[in-house]
C-alpha cells in the first residue's frame, strides 16, 4: 500500500515497505523516487543538520577522517556556526542533493562525480573511504527518516551509493 502524505511539503507517495528492493539488481525508476522522495524529507531538515550528522558518524567510524580536514582539527570551534567545516558539509549535501536529482539524468551527473572522485584523490581520499562514508551517509539517513527508512529504502540508497562511489573511483586509483 502507498503511503500518501500529499499535505506534507516534502509528500512521500510511493509504497516504502514493498516490493522488496534488491541490491545487486541495477537501478530502476522505483529505486529513484525511493530515493528522491525520502531525501526530500531529509532535505527539510537544512544541509547544516544534515551534514553535520553524517560527519559526526564519519568521524565516529573512522576517527582518523578528521585528518582529511586540517582546516577542521585544528579549528577549537570545528562544529560551530561559521566554521571551515560547517561550510564543507553544507556543501557536501548541497552536492549530494543535486545527485539525488539527477539520478534520471546519467549524462549530466556521471562526469560531475567523476570530476568530484578527481578533486578527491588530490585530497588523500583512497577508495576505501568512500565505504566509510557510505556506512555513515546510510546511519545519517535512518537518523533522519526515522521509520520512513525502510529495508527498500536503505536498499535504495545503498544501489545508488554504490554507483557514486564506483564512479568517483572509476580510474582514478589506477
Amino acid at each position: 500500500m502507498a503511503v500518501v502524505d500529499s499535505k506534507h511539503p516534502a509528500p512521500i507517495t510511493c509504497d516504502l515497505n514493498s516490493p522488496a528492493v534488491d541490491v545487486s539488481a541495477p537501478l530502476n525508476d522505483r529505486d529513484i523516487e525511493l530515493v528522491q522522495q525520502t531525501f526530500a524529507r531529509v532535505a527539510m531538515l537544512g544541509p547544516n543538520v544534515v551534514g553535520r550528522v553524517l560527519f559526526m558518524n564519519i568521524f565516529k567510524i573512522a576517527p582518523g577522517a578528521v585528518d582529511l580536514f586540517p582546516f577542521a582539527k585544528c579549528d577549537p570551534n570545528m562544529w560551530g556556526p561559521g566554521s571551515r567545516l560547517e561550510a564543507h558539509v553544507i556543501k557536501v549535501v548541497e552536492t549530494t542533493a543535486t545527485a539525488v536529482s539527477l539520478l534520471r539524468d546519467l549524462p549530466t551527473l556521471v562526469p560531475v562525480l567523476q570530476g568530484l572522485g578527481l578533486k578527491h584523490v588530490g585530497y588523500n581520499v583512497k577508495p576505501e573511504h568512500y565505504d566509510v562514508v557510505g556506512q555513515a551517509l546510510i546511519a545519517a539517513l535512518a537518523t533522519a527518516l526515522g521509520d520512513k527508512f525502510t529495508e527498500p529504502v536503505k536498499n535504495a540508497y545503498l544501489k545508488v551509493w554504490t554507483i557514486i562511489k564506483d564512479t568517483m573511483v572509476g580510474d582514478n586509483y589506477k
